[in-house]
């Protein structure tokens, strides 16, 4: 095993000098390397860094962003990863609590009042033959990334240097269906862990190219997609949903639908009959969207809908779905189904090596907490004793998440346990069960699914973005349609609408707690029955 991510670097740089790393630049493992060397020679003479000290990074998905990252770390130096979607305010808070020494930033994200600052975009004119790697164990402190907290008492997650190599590690499970030489697309925020663990570990220890996106856009999306025919795509459920609507709308549109599920839903008759030409017909144009040679698509940050996954599975690729937090180096869980050389279906799931899950205290359904523990998880929040006893019991990391475990060892995520709606009977109402039963419609765009209080009442209530133009009497039609697929406990009755985007994170996880204070405010209207 390697001791520290740096020795990963360098010796996967050394095995695929001359292959491509970035696609849009052109640049090779060797140009990486080199690079990277580069950088740490002007941090280490320049601004002095050295081991111990804190370096923040904040910029978009560049090469120099990936330059930087392993530059610091080589040095020994903790990287600080910044949200470029915070407020300067909550950046200086930040790297206060963290002692940052120095700030690499694009010049856009310049801030007053800081430590020292450069221009992270800057080409470095050093020697790279100057390069000296500082001696850095596997225990020592590598990443630091703030989950909550980012205005008051603060948790900050430190992942070690063993984590870092771990999540290489764990990324390997990709290979069967991830080859050298593929490209990965890299529009997802590189300062979040998902980013980290997808885009720049990943691709090092698969051998593949990434295609680096800065804008979140779908069009620049398209673009990419038909210029450089990426075969991996990675997102949020946020993006599948997205994506999902767009291919259901266009089939809508030009009175295919119909035929699109029905020919989906019996492919493989069609394929054993000989009839294989007409299933492409449905799926060919849908790959040709995404430029033709996409066959695994990632989603991590949030919950899958089953919906979402099934219907992309049915048009031919292969899903990886992740589950994990920033205080697991990612994915702590993994699950896709593949199809072997010689044409077999097999199935990956469960934690990744060198981790382990289990469900604690689990009820009569098996649900229950997902609890994690592993070479990923991290020791510990950085100054947060208080944090650190409520998150940790005999070594396991309390993910606060309710989750199952199938007979196939597939975990499948329930909600936050924080969320758990409690009936005034003691029964459970789960909300991403009932977001993703009503986001089956489509005029709904966006579901939040919480606890109120109504007339006494404990309720599960929904607000829902929705298509310009749908009414509330619409929407009520399209719940009482739903409903009928549930049982009557769980039916949402009560709920507003909205035309504008619900508060999301940078991963676009619905801000459940945010909508919630948004209700009590008053800015959504309602008209609770």
């Amino acid at each position: 095993m390697m001791k520290n991510i740096y020795e990963v670097l360098y010796r996967v740089c050394l095995e695929n000098g001359a292959r491509t790393f970035f696609v849009r630049q052109g640049e090779t493992y060797a140009d990486l390397l080199s690079n990277v060397k580069k950088r740490a020679v002007l941090l280490a003479n320049k601004f002095g860094i050295k081991k111990g000290d804190t370096v923040a990074i904040l910029s978009g998905n560049t090469p120099q962003f990936i330059n930087s990252y392993f530059a610091v770390l080589s040095q020994g130096a903790k990287v600080l990863m910044l949200d470029t979607g915070l407020s300067s305010d909550e950046h200086l808070n930040m790297m206060r609590h963290t002692k940052c020494d120095l700030l690499l930033a694009q010049k856009s994200y310049f801030i007053k009042g800081g430590p020292k600052t450069f221009d992270i975009e800057t080409l470095d004119s050093t020697d790279e033959r100057d390069f000296v790697a500082a001696d850095v164990g596997p225990g020592d402190m590598a990443m630091l990334s703030f989950t909550s907290g980012s205005t008051g008492n603060p948790k900050i997650v430190g992942l070690t240097h063993s984590n870092l190599v771990a999540i290489g590690d764990g990324a390997k499970v990709y290979k069967v269906i991830i080859k050298p030489g593929d490209t990965i697309y890299g529009f997802l925020p590189l300062y979040h862990i998902y980013g980290v663990a997808i885009n720049i570990i990943a691709p090092l220890v698969l051998n593949a190219k990434l295609l680096l996106q800065p804008i979140l856009n779908p069009k620049e999306f398209l673009k990419d997609f038909k210029q450089y025919k990426p075969e991996v795509v990675p997102g949020v459920p946020r993006i599948w949903e997205g994506f999902y609507k767009k291919i259901i709308d266009g089939a809508k549109e030009k009175k295919k639908y119909a035929a699109m599920r029905i020919i989906l839903a019996t492919r493989r008759f069609w394929r054993a009959v000989g009839m294989g030409w007409l299933v492409k017909k449905v799926t060919d144009p849908v790959h040709d969207v995404f430029g033709g040679n996409v066959r695994v698509l990632v989603s991590a940050g949030a919950k899958l809908k089953p919906t979402i996954r099934n219907f992309f599975e049915r048009l031919g690729f292969t899903v990886a779905d992740c589950y994990g937090m920033t205080e697991t180096g990612g994915s702590g869980s993994i699950n896709f189904d593949y199809v072997t050389p010689d044409g077999k279906m097999k199935s990956y799931a469960g934690s990744l090596p060198g981790n382990e899950i289990k469900i604690h205290n689990p009820d009569k359904k098996g649900v229950g907490e997902v609890w994690l523990r592993g070479t990923a998880v991290m020791s510990g929040y950085v100054g947060n004793d208080v944090a650190n006893v409520e998150a940790f019991e005999d070594g396991w990391l309390k993910t606060g998440d309710l989750g199952v475990i199938d007979s196939k060892n597939r975990l499948t995520i329930k909600g936050r346990q924080k969320q758990v709606i409690v009936l005034d009977t003691g029964k459970n109402v789960y909300p991403d069960e009932l977001e993703d039963l009503y986001l089956q419609n489509d005029d709904i765009l966006a579901a939040a699914v919480l606890e109120r209080v109504i007339r006494g009442k404990t309720v599960a209530y929904g607000v829902f973005q929705v298509k310009p133009g749908t009414t509330r009497a619409r929407v009520s039609l399209l719940l009482k349609a739903s409903n009928l697929k549930i049982a009557p406990y769980k039916w949402v009755s009560h709920f507003a609408i909205t035309e504008e985007e619900l508060p999301q994170t940078s991963t676009r996880k619905i801000k459940h707690f945010e909508i919630a204070a948004m209700l009590d405010r008053g800015e959504f209207p309602t008209r609770e029955e």
